[in-house]
């Protein structure tokens, strides 16, 4: 069963993948563990109410988990890590500053 990842849209070209750092980093972490997903692009300037009554701030990426949207990239990153840990993305502990 593939995840839905709603991604920002390109200005001016709604079917081109946009500049959204945030985004990226979760759809580069979905194909890094090549989980499937089907990705929906979102015109940020005329969001469609689909999208808003789903996350009603309106803010991308999020990321359909199970019957639930979930929204923000450090969340959606962390929950792919643990449903999906093989290859594991983590920062080693012995790498980590304090």
């Amino acid at each position: 069963m593939a995840l839905e990842v709603c991604s920002k849209a390109a200005a001016g070209a709604p079917d081109v993948l946009g500049d959204c750092p945030f985004t990226q980093r979760v759809l580069l972490t979905l194909e890094e563990k090549k989980v499937p997903y089907t990705m929906h692009l979102i015109d940020v300037d005329n969001k469609p109410q689909w999208f808003l009554d789903v996350n009603p701030e309106g803010k991308v990426p999020v990321i359909k988990i199970g019957e639930r949207w979930v929204p923000d990239s450090d969340v959606i990153t962390q929950i792919i890590e643990e449903k999906y840990p093989d290859p594991s993305l983590a920062t080693p502990p012995e790498s980590t500053s304090v």
